[in-house]
């Protein structure tokens, strides 16, 4: 969710070879990067001051003077990812390697408004900490996605349909003292499933069927939000034949209201199985229930043909 990919011979560039392993001491970086000994020098001295990079005579020495290793200096640093969904929160406390120290998950409605989620996000990151034995101080950005669109330079959810009380909140400004970027969820998917997967991909279509439905663009390998961030809200396009599917964005014959989590676990219901939410549809799907399965198979309409994915409870593991 950065806000920049790091340019080549940037410190940044130089923090992300050593976060991988690819280079280890200061002559790694030269021959990796191509830059004089003398900039590399700048760009280490640079992150070991920020704290973030460490120096030791740890190296094998091959008859001259033992060569200085690099490493992450992970002790001090931590970042976490929240992902709020319609009716969940997902908490990942990690090191600044990508090392996962802490996790946890809890239902938790979007709609009871951002004092009262984004206070629960914050009472989780404490407690993850404490499992963690990182103090409050370590922890120096947090990354949250959230079922709706985000004007991205601000934070701000941009009038999201399933987020009452949300449009314009200024999420960023609840956390003191460390960085925040919001967006919304699904363009975190696909950034995450670009870059782990697909990276020599030049376009690429994230669908996420939830409790509701969106969709994440890639395009020429970078992340597509719109003027508005809703570039990727196919769940309130308008599907022929479905006028009497009320979506919850006070519109009807939306592709959410016709084939999204909610919409299917709400039929289910009428059919007199015990269906509240999208993971209740999965739990069903997954113990081979026909009718569910029957349903979550049929195509949204004639003119929109939509098989949702439900096979896992969770986002996609490669996200």
């Amino acid at each position: 969710m950065s806000r920049h990919d790091p340019q080549p011979g940037s410190a940044g560039d130089v923090l992300t070879l050593i976060s991988a392993g690819s280079a280890t001491t200061r002559s790694d970086l030269a021959r990796l990067t191509g830059l004089a000994r003398s900039t590399i020098s700048q760009r280490v001295d640079a992150l070991i001051e920020r704290g973030l990079v460490e120096e030791t005579e740890s190296g094998e020495s091959t008859g001259g003077r033992p060569p200085r290793q690099l490493r992450l200096h992970t002790e001090d640093h931590a970042f976490a990812g929240v992902d709020l969904g319609a009716t969940h929160c997902r908490v990942a406390l990690m090191d600044i390697s990508g090392d996962v120290l802490a996790e946890c998950e809890d239902a938790l409605l979007i709609g009871e408004g951002p004092e009262k989620v984004l206070a629960h996000v914050d009472q989780r990151l404490d407690h993850l900490l404490g499992r963690a034995g990182r103090p409050r101080s370590a922890l120096r950005a947090v990354g949250i996605g959230v079922p709706g669109p985000v004007e991205f330079a601000t934070g701000r959810p941009n009038n999201p349909p399933i987020m009452p009380g949300w449009n314009d909140y200024p999420v960023p400004d609840y956390f003191e003292g460390v960085e925040v970027l919001v967006d919304n969820d699904v363009n975190v998917m696909a950034l995450g499933e670009h870059r782990e997967a697909f990276a020599d991909t030049k376009h690429l279509l994230f669908v996420k069927v939830g409790t509701g439905i969106g969709c994440g663009i890639m395009a020429e390998g970078k992340l597509h939000r719109g003027a508005q961030g809703s570039a990727g809200d196919i769940g309130h396009i308008r599907v022929s034949g479905h006028e009497d599917a009320g979506c919850r964005c006070g519109n009807s014959a939306c592709l959410e209201a016709v084939a999204g989590g909610a919409a299917i676990a709400r039929r289910l219901t009428e059919l007199g199985l015990a269906a509240e939410t999208g993971a209740d549809v999965v739990a069903l799907v997954q113990s081979g229930n026909t009718q569910a399965l029957r349903l979550v198979r049929r195509p949204a309409g004639s003119s929109a043909r939509c098989w949702p994915a439900w096979s896992t409870s969770s986002t996609p593991k490669s996200s």
